[in-house]
C-alpha cells in the first residue's frame, strides 16, 4: 500500500477577506495529482492546515475512490433515499457557500456526514459518481482553535475509478463560511500573494 502525506506545505497563498484577520488559505498542486485505482489499495493522508494532524484520507482500490473523514471531521453529501444510510460527496459548483448551514442544491437538501464517503464507485456494469468533471467537496474539520470550513477541488466522474486533485482551500478563521472557487495554478497564487503584500505595505505607509 502506497502512503504519502499531503499537506498545506506544497503551495500556499493567503487571500484576505472582509472580516478582520479572515483569510482563505489555498493549497494547489501543479501538475494536479492523479490518484488512480490500485489493486492493492492506496491511502493518501491529508493534513489540511499543516498542523501535523491528518484530517482526511483519500483511499482508492479496484472498487473506486473515496474520502475518509477522521475524528469529528465531515464532508458534504447528497443523502441517499431510504432505506439507504448516508450518501456520496456531492459536486459543489463555484460560488456555493460551505458553512454551518447548507443551501439546497438542485431542489435536494445537502447534509454533513462522516466516515467513508465514496466519490467514485466501480460496479460490474461500470462506474458511478456524483461528479461529471470538475467540482468541489465541501469539508468541515476541527483544529486547535475550533471548526473550520473548506473544500477539495477535484475532477471525477463515471468512466474511471480515480480522481484528479487540484488542491484545497479553507477559511483560517474558525466558524467562518467559505465560497467555492477553482484552486488557481501556483504561478497565479504567487502573483496574488505579491499583490496582497504590495497592497498591505502601501496601506501601512499611508
Amino acid at each position: 500500500m502506497s502512503r504519502r502525506v499531503l499537506t498545506a506545505g506544497i503551495v500556499a497563498a493567503v487571500a484576505f477577506g472582509p472580516a478582520a484577520h479572515a483569510a482563505v488559505v489555498i493549497t494547489a498542486f501543479f501538475p494536479p495529482l492523479e490518484i488512480y485505482d490500485d489493486l492493492l489499495g492506496r491511502s493518501d493522508p491529508i493534513d489540511i492546515n499543516g498542523d501535523g494532524i491528518v484530517d482526511f484520507t483519500l483511499d482508492t482500490s479496484f472498487s473506486g475512490t473515496g474520502i475518509v473523514t477522521l475524528g469529528v471531521n465531515r464532508g458534504v453529501i447528497r443523502l441517499d433515499p431510504p432505506p439507504n444510510i448516508g450518501g456520496p460527496p456531492v459536486s459543489l459548483p463555484r460560488t456555493f457557500v460551505v458553512g454551518s448551514t447548507l443551501e439546497p442544491l438542485d431542489m435536494e437538501a445537502l447534509f454533513w456526514d462522516a466516515g467513508g464517503l465514496t466519490i467514485v464507485q466501480v460496479l460490474s456494469t461500470g462506474s458511478t459518481s456524483e461528479f461529471n468533471g470538475r467540482g468541489a467537496i465541501g469539508i468541515e474539520f476541527q483544529a486547535a482553535d475550533g471548526v473550520h470550513y473548506g473544500y477539495f477541488d477535484i475532477s471525477a466522474g463515471p468512466g474511471y475509478s480515480g480522481i484528479t486533485l487540484y488542491g484545497w482551500a479553507y477559511e483560517s478563521q474558525p466558524g467562518v463560511s467559505i465560497s467555492v472557487a477553482h484552486v488557481p495554478e501556483p504561478s497565479a497564487l504567487i502573483l496574488s500573494g505579491m499583490a496582497t503584500i504590495f497592497f498591505l505595505s502601501r496601506r501601512r505607509r499611508k
